[in-house]
């Protein structure tokens, strides 16, 4: 299929598909994309605010002494960050699984189209056990990741000692500042995150549509990522881009409602200013976030319908020429 088939007819079922707009939501913002989603309403701590706060703790640890508050907050951290990882994680998964089949049931997108169109693939039943795997799936694609994490963080924490201790340009703000320092960090986060993304997303849908194993799936993502290279960057960067325009505005449009909403409440202003201020608020919140839905369900059903119409029937045919006629109403082609 070409590059553009799957994006357009993903784009026109997710417009005719409204049920997928939250379970894509929901998955993206289990993923990590709630931080974007509430990064209008959030005051950051400044680098002196955070160093006020830990400057005593991290001294007693330089001292070779570690405060109980130390050890009751990091081990807490790490639970917390396991549970979301393993119990979020597997929440997105049956959401995206949901979602995929959803978009497998749409006429569009099993609709034979030419020559080498087939018929639907066999979808997998929505289970604990299929949202596991696609949990497995997705954990295993992301090791990259994390490899690249671990190393961009020592990068990142020597520049930052670097430009605390002597700064290169007091002038702008120290995260540019250190990203500048260090692109080779940066940049190998970004193609570890996107080779995770791309695996993991073609491996969910070959275990929701084929019933693929976890490494049966991983395998069939490998080689389709590598048969495929242009069409699965474009499959990828285009709605990822896109989705980045959303968020953009709307987050700036959200930050700004909200600085007026909290600047009229802080001036005890007439009460229906108030209410103005945070009606317009959330009405952009809301808008962006019906954007967001929009966008992360394109997202989600482009692999989907790549998987459906570029593949064709998961299984095969036992016929020997195209239009052979069987009884049993199987006949496929592939």
């Amino acid at each position: 299929m070409s590059r553009g088939a799957a994006l357009t007819g993903a784009l026109l079922i997710t417009l005719g598909t409204p049920a997928t707009w939250p379970l894509a939501l929901a998955a993206f913002m289990l993923r990590g994309g709630i931080v974007l989603v509430t990064l209008p309403i959030v005051v950051l701590p400044t680098p002196v605010g955070l160093g006020n706060v830990l400057a005593p703790a991290i001294t007693s640890v330089a001292l070779g002494s570690v405060p109980i508050a130390v050890l009751v907050v990091s081990v807490t951290a790490v639970v917390a960050a396991l549970a979301w990882l393993l119990l979020g994680g597997w929440m997105a998964a049956a959401l995206e699984g949901e979602g995929a089949r959803i978009v497998a049931r749409d006429e569009e997108a099993t609709t034979p189209r030419g020559p080498a169109a087939t018929a639907a693939p066999t979808i997998d039943r929505g289970d604990a056990r299929v949202a596991a795997r696609i949990l497995g799936a997705r954990l295993v694609a992301y090791v990259p990741l994390g490899l690249a994490l671990a190393w961009g963080s020592l990068r990142f924490v020597s520049a930052s000692y670097d430009e605390l201790t002597n700064p290169s340009d007091v002038t702008t703000p120290i995260v540019l500042r250190v990203v500048r320092a260090s692109p080779e960090a940066v940049l190998a986060i970004v193609l570890a995150w996107m080779i995770g993304e791309i695996v993991g997303a073609v491996a969910a849908r070959r275990i929701v549509l084929a019933g693929d194993r976890v490494v049966a799936a991983l395998r069939g993502a490998v080689v389709t990522s590598l048969r495929h290279p242009l069409a699965v960057l474009a499959r990828f960067w285009l709605p990822t881009l896109v989705l980045v325009v959303v968020l953009a505005p709307s987050a700036l449009a959200a930050a700004s409602a909200w600085t007026a909403a909290r600047a009229v409440l802080v001036d005890r202003a007439d009460p229906l200013w108030v209410v103005a201020a945070v009606a317009l608020f959330v009405v952009l919140w809301v808008i962006g976030l019906l954007l967001a839905a929009v966008v992360c369900a394109w997202r989600a059903a482009v692999w989907t319908v790549a998987e459906i119409v570029g593949h064709g029937t998961f299984g095969g045919s036992s016929d020997r020429r195209p239009g052979d006629w069987r009884p049993d109403q199987s006949s496929a082609n592939l």
